[in-house]
């Protein structure tokens, strides 16, 4: 009978990394308090895992050195449209290269560094959104090797940063936007958005503002929601607690729509967020019918039934897709870190000048 291999052991992985046993125990120990530097503790980890060589001794690892399985770490529940079209497309691309995709409830990923250390995970997919950073620990363990990782949505990262990652040029999409507006003789905007100073949110107003700069006869107000932070994460929590936020958005553009000067059809709202377009549309076309309702982001429900909507629509299924692809890159012997901006679509296309 023929024997199984026998289990790598720590003197295997020292002898392979021609460093000391201990080293090897102080590189794969995350108590450790003894300091290596840090290409030395990436190198260690870097070939016990090519050894197939775990602290728990799941033997399928052990014997596979890998287990094909990603895990995909989100910070909102997969009812929220937009974090369902992003796994969709991981997950889609994932089964296209020969792996399974495991979705982790952990807004940090932390509980699962372990698994990528013993073999569990093969890498981490961290999903965020606008100011939902990467948290400091998973950046820590792509750098030391032990957690392969691709981030989406987290903003560009730092350029000697030892994982790859997928974001959205909110900018491009709001300068798209402000110039079909001209291009459809609008001259005055009211920029119905929120008191929540996201990523995204800045982007977008840095872009608009150099954008109306260089496009003449166009004026923009700013509509403020009323909604800030603690609104939102009260109205997560709570969602009855959107009532009060909708009662209010909508009383301030029906008189922002009164005060306009300008005709209807030289007049746009400009939606921030693709949740406020179904009561823009709906003001709208009782207070000021022939006023273009405009978003830089798709909403709820499908945007595409709206006619008269002009929206920004984010590709997420395929940045999904993307980052599916640059962690089998960043799984690679020869690791590959890439950062891929992708930009948003104006959709419908332009209609003439009226």
């Amino acid at each position: 009978m023929t024997r199984p291999p026998a289990r790598p052991t720590l003197k295997d992985v020292a002898s392979a990394a021609n460093v000391s046993i201990s080293t090897v125990s102080y590189a794969l120990n995350d108590q450790s308090q003894v300091r290596l530097a840090a290409d030395t503790r990436a190198r260690v980890r870097r070939i016990a895992k090519d050894l197939g060589y775990t602290p728990n001794g799941i033997a399928r690892s052990l014997r596979a050195r890998s287990s094909r399985t990603a895990g995909v770490v989100i910070s909102k529940p997969l009812t929220n449209p937009r974090y369902a079209a992003i796994v969709q497309g991981i997950g889609t691309a994932l089964t296209e290269l020969g792996f399974r995709m495991s979705v982790l409830p952990d807004v940090t990923g932390e509980s699962f560094l372990a698994d990528c250390r013993s073999g569990v995970l093969d890498g981490l997919v961290f999903v965020g959104h606008d100011d939902v950073e990467l948290p400091s620990s998973l950046a820590a363990a792509a750098a030391d090797g032990s957690s392969p990782l691709v981030t989406i949505d987290c903003g560009a990262p730092e350029a000697d940063a030892t994982y790859s990652s997928v974001d959205f040029a909110y900018e491009r999409g709001a300068e798209g936007m402000i110039r079909r507006l001209a291009e459809q003789g609008i001259t005055t905007i009211l920029h119905l958005r929120p008191e929540v100073p996201s990523r995204a949110e800045r982007q977008r107003q840095a872009a608009m503002m150099r954008v109306l700069g260089e496009v003449d006869g166009i004026t923009l107000r700013v509509i403020s929601t009323g909604l800030r932070d603690e609104d939102l994460r009260q109205v997560e929590r709570s969602p009855e607690a959107i009532e009060p936020y909708l009662r209010t958005k909508t009383a301030r553009l029906a008189s922002a729509l009164e005060s306009v000067e300008s005709a209807p059809e030289r007049t746009a709202v400009l939606c921030s967020w693709g949740a406020d377009v179904e009561a823009a549309l709906s003001v709208a076309r009782t207070r000021a019918p022939g006023v273009t309702i405009a978003s830089l982001a798709a909403g709820v429900p499908r945007v595409e039934l709206w006619d008269e909507l002009v929206y920004s629509s984010l590709p997420l299924v395929d940045a999904g897709h993307r980052a599916a692809h640059l962690l089998a890159a960043v799984l690679s012997h020869d690791p590959i870190y890439e950062h891929v901006l992708l930009e948003p679509v104006l959709t419908p296309p332009a209609a003439p000048r009226r």
